[in-house]
């Protein structure tokens, strides 16, 4: 079966099952990428679908280095071949083969998710991990980007064609993760991205990793899917909480209830992934009484400096002054108008 066979089979994006018994009925004979054309179990719709697969588009991809991933080249993962047959990936396949965990969450992150979502990536890529995630904004870029920035691989579950980049924005994001992780996609080349591809994505970023961590999830968001079919998979599921009146982490917390575990460290996901754990960190920045001060006053909420200054009783020109230290030494971030620790 050659890469136009499964050029047409994913371009017919036709149900698993009915995909993994069209490559069992046809991978006997010679001719399969012909046969695919008039397979029974294809509907009319989906028979046009193989019809349009467009072939040019597969050529020039081929030719950038784009290859065929069969469901049999992950012996030690629930990639199974009635669930994903096949797929295309671009970049460095060698990372589908390392201890891996799943990076997921909202694309309206807030200041605080992302950096959580850094903080586990970078930690988890440093360690040996490979960070897989949907290519998204929000949650899925952060973890992309610090992965990159760690020196480690990260891949990128696409919810269109290997071939097309969306967001728009992630060109170069994912020109760098094809150098330092791979793309993947289970949809025809040059296929464009539909709503309920999403959540096809979503089943393969959790089928690709081997534990999936959930960063700010509201209570509609994609990730909770991608839990789902992780719990499915039989896969540990990590949750980072927040405040409880966090409407962003409502679905997270969801999952905490439903018996997800609660995760405020990447030793407790290293843990799973049978991984050392990190090496005790270097000593904390020597700080003042009054950043002490501020730094207890966040409390795990974002603060203004003129809450600051009336929790801590200092002055403004103090608490500015305090604030862009912390600021500097990486221990707090800006939102708006607002401050808040980071985790």
């Amino acid at each position: 079966m050659t890469e136009v066979f499964w050029q047409r089979l994913l371009a017919a994006e036709s149900t698993f099952g009915k995909s993994a018994a069209i490559v069992r009925d046809l991978s006997r004979f010679p001719d399969a990428d012909t046969r695919i054309l008039h397979h029974p179990l294809l509907n009319a719709v989906e028979k046009e679908r193989v019809q349009r697969a467009d072939m040019n588009a597969l050529q020039t991809s081929l030719n950038a280095g784009v290859s065929l991933i069969r469901a049999s080249d992950f012996p030690e993962q629930a990639v199974r071949e009635d669930s994903f047959p096949g797929f295309f990936a671009w970049g460095d396949t060698s990372c589908f083969h390392e201890p891996s965990v799943a990076i997921v969450g909202t694309r309206g992150a807030s200041v605080y998710g992302r950096a959580a979502a850094a903080k586990f990536a970078e930690a988890l890529s440093k360690a040996g991990a490979t960070v897989i995630s949907g290519g998204a904004l929000g949650i899925d870029a952060a973890a992309h980007e610090a992965a990159l920035l760690a020196g480690g691989k990260t891949v990128a579950v696409l919810a269109g064609g290997i071939d097309r980049v969306y967001p728009a924005r992630h060109r170069g994001l994912f020109a760098r993760i094809r150098t330092q992780g791979a793309l993947v996609s289970q949809f025809a080349v040059g296929a464009a991205e539909t709503p309920y591809k999403f959540l096809l994505r979503n089943r393969l970023v959790a089928a690709l990793a081997h534990v999936v961590l959930v960063v700010e999830a509201p209570e509609r968001s994609g990730a909770l899917s991608t839990a789902s079919a992780a719990g499915d998979l039989g896969k540990d599921i990590f949750v980072v909480p927040a405040n409880i009146d966090h409407i962003g982490f409502r679905g997270s917390h969801a999952l905490i209830r439903d018996g997800a575990t609660l995760c405020d460290h990447p030793d407790q996901i290293l843990d799973a992934l049978r991984l050392p754990g990190l090496t005790s960190p270097s000593a904390p920045p020597k700080l003042s009484a009054a950043s002490e001060q501020l730094l207890a006053a966040f409390s795990g909420v974002a603060r203004t400096i003129d809450e600051l200054c009336e929790l801590t009783n200092l002055s403004a020109a103090e608490v500015l002054a305090e604030v862009s230290m912390l600021e500097i030494e990486g221990l707090i971030l800006k939102q708006g108008r607002q401050y808040l620790r980071k985790p």
